[in-house]
């Protein structure tokens, strides 16, 4: 089966501080990985390092055969919520969706037509600016921004914090919709549970000591 992400031996971490240490695992096309842990485990961290946003110390991570530190663009078909992901304040969350949009290769027509879409089935205010909307608002807008060109993956940190009810039933709407077409997807967090009907295997993550 064609490899999405590839994970060989990689350990990260900072002098004495070892916060992820030989992992190794592989993501196929269509399938949905649930990464397990508490405060302080490193699930966080490895999802920045799938992104790329950091370098391992030794081992090889690739998204779709590159290696995402080497090669950013291969991104553009990656939609990510992870945490520290911040959006411009003093712009609307509707701007703020179509200037990263734009990055992802997107062109305006593309833009408006699949954001007014998903504004629609989110019923948020997405003329509200960034630094006056609530963190579900946020949460929200950032999850738009990862599903805008329905990515062959998704990379999401505990996607369901911060949404009401309305809000999360949308979002297993849309992540069963990914499924259902053979898209990929790794999810972080505490409750893999909530995620059964969806994922295909769990990676518990520890706290190195």
């Amino acid at each position: 089966m064609t490899s999405v992400v590839s994970i060989e031996k990689i350990s990260f971490g900072y002098k004495h501080l070892k916060i992820v240490e030989g992992l190794s695992f592989n993501l196929v096309k269509g399938e949905f990985l649930y990464i397990k842990g508490s405060n302080g485990s490193g699930k966080s961290t490895l999802l920045k390092l799938i992104c790329g946003f950091f370098k391992p110390n030794s081992g090889r991570i690739t998204i779709f055969e590159k290696e995402p530190h080497k090669f950013p663009s291969v991104l553009k078909n990656v939609g990510i919520v992870v945490d520290g992901m911040g959006l411009y304040k003093d712009l609307t969350l509707h701007d703020n969706v179509v200037l990263f949009a734009k990055e992802k290769g997107l062109n305006k027509e593309e833009i408006m037509n699949n954001l007014q879409a998903l504004e629609k089935e989110t019923d948020v205010n997405f003329l509200a600016k960034y630094k006056k909307s609530s963190h579900g608002m946020r949460k929200t807008a950032k999850l738009v921004l990862s599903l805008i060109n329905s990515p062959e993956l998704l990379i999401l940190d505990e996607p369901e914090l911060a949404l009401d009810e309305k809000r999360e039933a949308w979002l297993f709407s849309k992540l069963e919709w990914h499924k259902k077409n053979g898209k990929s997807a790794i999810i972080a967090g505490t409750n893999p549970k909530q995620f059964e009907d969806l994922i295909d295997g769990v990676i518990e993550m520890k706290v190195i000591m």
